[in-house]
């Protein structure tokens, strides 16, 4: 119940903080915080399409992640997009030094990650080799 009440209690304050400044991006967005992320990732794609004139249905988002675990080190908003926490691996660690999905860690069930960029990118853009597309899930359980 103490996890449940404090979940509870981050949420509120992520709330109470953006309804005090409903224009301003938080520095940095718990996702897992939100009752319908999803609708938070397609908003980083509307503002992108509105400030570069870019259609909308020509744009994903590109996700970049950074070296920092914690909201507390970044030092300004995103230029670009939004910074996001929140993000848990499941059966797989993050190497945060070499930057890439590892083996997990004995007994590690669920690993999380560092605070991530997301922005929005053409379809084009985010075709390029190299990068793994990921599936996310709303919960532990999917």
């Amino acid at each position: 119940l103490s996890s449940w009440n404090k979940n509870l209690s981050d949420r509120f304050f992520q709330l109470e903080e953006w309804m005090n400044s409903p224009s301003d991006i938080p520095k940095v967005t718990w996702l897992s915080g939100l009752v319908n992320p999803t609708s938070f990732l397609t908003a980083i794609c509307q503002v992108t399409a509105q400030k570069n004139q870019w259609e909308l249905d020509k744009l994903v988002t590109f996700t970049r992640v950074t070296k920092l675990m914690s909201a507390e080190e970044i030092d300004s908003n995103s230029r670009d997009g939004a910074f996001i926490i929140g993000l848990n691996l499941q059966g797989a660690s993050w190497d945060v030094v070499g930057s890439q999905i590892e083996k997990s860690k004995p007994k590690e069930i669920f690993c999380p990650m560092p605070v991530m960029n997301v922005k929005a990118v053409t379809k084009e853009k985010a075709n390029n080799g190299g990068f793994y597309h990921c599936p996310v899930y709303m919960t532990e359980q999917r």
